[in-house]
């Protein structure tokens, strides 16, 4: 160790015996294996550690029965909440832009733009969400306050698409007076009122998004040895309520709108959301919490700080204590776990490092536990995953408008039928299906003879082979608009 590299947990076997001998010489200190206090007894790490957190009712008592909470049944109203979010967020992608254009009168290149403002506020306002849930006031209490906000949203649309105070006169409109833009166009408060509550709408997507994923995933105990699978399989089915929602709404909110007018049709929405809230509510003493931890914002600039400020601190040294942690089972973020200290990013672990001029001052801007290093390589280990699906993520947002308009151009008739215009993102979600029953049926058995892996490929594998295929397809879509 004459480099005093911190060793990680596969070197404790080398540096037991120089450990647990008494030794007088502290000049010379290395810095070869760091100590949690874990039961007021010094453990070496990588032994008798049990991590994880601490499942909690909605009142932040610990839970006794975990038997009568979590699982299934409570991830079934979950469920019900998201899919109900995803007909409203696709329903109203969709709808929304010939809404503008049949009902408000305006351009089609207006309407798109206000439809794709709403989608980018509903993404990057999960931002907000996400931080308010992990810092405040947990995923619980932000579905419930977000979803609320999403409701009274799409009770405002529906009342524009039906109190003819809030739109523009339609007499003397006709198809050909839309396409020259000869019909009188909305007043200027008519098209402040629409775009207020579409983008609150799109702002109650902020708690919704990142949180019941999450708070989905809380309900199964990650103790238990078949938490892994119950995982998978509760993801599969998530994105499966995903799809069904974007189905319903593409197929059957477009069936309501032609048959019924856009009154009803947003209408429908409305109480969807509504019911699904309602359930929601109503499965409150079935759920597993977790206790906010604090701002995780605030933590990556307190390691980036502490790091920096002591980035000429060497790693053995004299004046060297070890890498602090906090005592006890806990890490010092509440309601989780400690983690394992790993060898990467060795320039973040000077934010944990402790030296004799800390003295009873561990204020986090300048001493971070090892659990909050961690927690920051993991999320920069994590950024390229999120990088790689940007531009996936602006195809797909820009295919909700695109396709609209797009299809105002093209002959949609089927032999005697004819297919609505807001029906053609439908194609989409039945490729899905498509895809995912030959994933299973076929792809999965034969990945499994070559790679040995249950699940034929490993869950970043998936990742890569899903943009690999996002890129052909894309590219596929290029060559045909050029030549058509």
């Amino acid at each position: 160790m004459e480099n005093g590299e911190i060793k990680s947990t596969e070197c404790l076997q080398e540096t037991t015996a120089a450990v647990d001998g008494k030794s007088d010489s502290a000049p010379s200190k290395k810095l070869g294996i760091y100590f949690m206090e874990s039961d007021n007894r010094r453990m070496r790490f990588g032994r008798s550690y049990t991590g994880g957190t601490t499942p909690v009712n909605i009142r932040g008592k610990p839970i006794s029965d975990l038997s009568k909470t979590g699982g299934w049944i409570a991830a079934l109203f979950i469920f019900g909440n998201e899919m109900a979010e995803r007909m409203a967020y696709f329903g109203l992608s969709v709808n929304m832009v010939v809404f503008m254009f049949h009902i408000m009168h305006r351009p089609f290149t207006s309407a798109s733009n206000a439809v794709n403002n709403f989608l980018g506020i509903s993404q990057a306002s999960s931002v907000l969400g996400g931080f308010i849930a992990d810092a405040y006031l947990g995923r619980y209490w932000t579905i419930a306050i977000f979803t609320t906000i999403y409701l009274a949203g799409l009770i405002g649309i529906t009342l524009c698409a039906t109190m003819d105070i809030f739109m523009p006169n339609q007499d003397k409109c006709d198809r050909l007076s839309l396409l020259l833009g000869s019909c009188e166009p909305a007043k200027p408060w008519q098209m402040l009122y629409l775009y207020a509550v579409l983008y609150v709408t799109g702002f109650g997507a902020a708690g919704i998004r990142p949180c019941v994923s999450s708070f989905g995933a809380d309900q199964f105990d990650e103790r238990s040895k078949n938490y892994q699978s119950h995982l998978d399989r509760f993801f599969n089915f998530f994105y499966l309520s995903v799809t069904i929602g974007a189905i319903v709404a593409f197929t059957f909110v477009v069936y309501i709108q032609m048959k019924l007018g856009w009154g009803y049709a947003f209408g429908s929405l409305a109480l969807a959301m509504g019911i699904s809230n309602m359930l929601f509510f109503v499965g409150t003493p079935l759920y597993r919490h977790r206790l906010p931890g604090g701002s995780p914002l605030t933590r990556v600039a307190q390691v980036l700080v502490a790091a920096f400020r002591k980035k000429n601190a060497p790693f053995s040294s004299s004046e060297l204590i070890g890498l602090y942690e906090v005592p006890g089972k806990h890490s010092a973020i509440k309601g989780s776990g400690k983690i394992v200290h790993t060898d990467d990013f060795r320039c973040l672990d000077k934010a944990a490092l402790q030296v004799k001029e800390d003295g009873d001052d561990k204020s986090p801007w300048r001493l971070c536990t090892v659990t909050q290093v961690e927690e920051v390589k993991i999320l920069i280990k994590l950024i390229p995953i999120p990088a790689c699906t940007i531009m996936l993520s602006l195809v797909l947002t820009e295919y909700l408008t695109l396709s609209v308009q797009q299809a105002y151009t093209l002959n949609t008739h089927l032999r005697n039928w004819k297919l609505p215009v807001t029906c053609i993102p439908v194609f989409p979600g039945i490729s899905i299906f498509l895809v995912l029953s030959l994933y299973y049926v076929v792809f999965v058995p034969m990945a499994r003879r070559i790679t040995g892996h249950p699940h034929g490929a490993s869950q970043l594998q998936r990742v890569g082979i899903g943009l690999a295929v996002s890129i052909l397809s894309v590219a596929w879509a290029g060559t045909f608009e050029s030549i058509a």
